[in-house]
């Protein structure tokens, strides 16, 4: 795993892009002077836009995507982290019965990427190679 990649969840971008004081933090911590790469897995940005869009601000969902496409490299939901993220969720569900399947799917996605995943995300208590803010 390396240190200077990172997976951020939905969760941490969201607290970013609505610049709360956690989102600064990660700002400042992860994204501002290059030190490390940041990845997302494409259900994040499903996730996202339907934020979005249920709170009322469907006109910002392509240029707040394509921000987050900028700042990071985007990993498709392949055929192979499908077929995982079944038995990751009933691991995950051990410890917390509302874990989701997008939850599953980001954490598969930055062991992937060989990286550690930013979260505030209950659902990742525990969980080794998870930096929870």
């Amino acid at each position: 795993m390396s240190e200077s990649d990172l997976v951020f969840d939905t969760w941490a971008w969201w607290e970013y892009l609505r610049a709360s004081p956690t989102g600064e933090s990660l700002r400042g911590r992860y994204v501002r002077g290059g030190a490390y790469r940041i990845h997302t897995s494409a259900i994040t940005l499903a996730e996202i836009s339907a934020k979005l869009w249920s709170e009322g601000h469907g006109d910002r969902v392509s240029a707040t995507l394509g921000s987050i496409r900028r700042l990071s490299h985007i990993w498709d939901v392949d055929a192979d982290i499908a077929q995982e993220a079944g038995p990751i969720r009933a691991e995950l569900r051990k410890s917390l019965t509302t874990v989701s399947l997008a939850d599953a799917i980001i954490l598969i996605t930055s062991r992937r990427a060989g990286a550690r995943l930013v979260s505030g995300d209950r659902a990742f208590s525990g969980v080794p190679g998870v930096l929870r803010e």
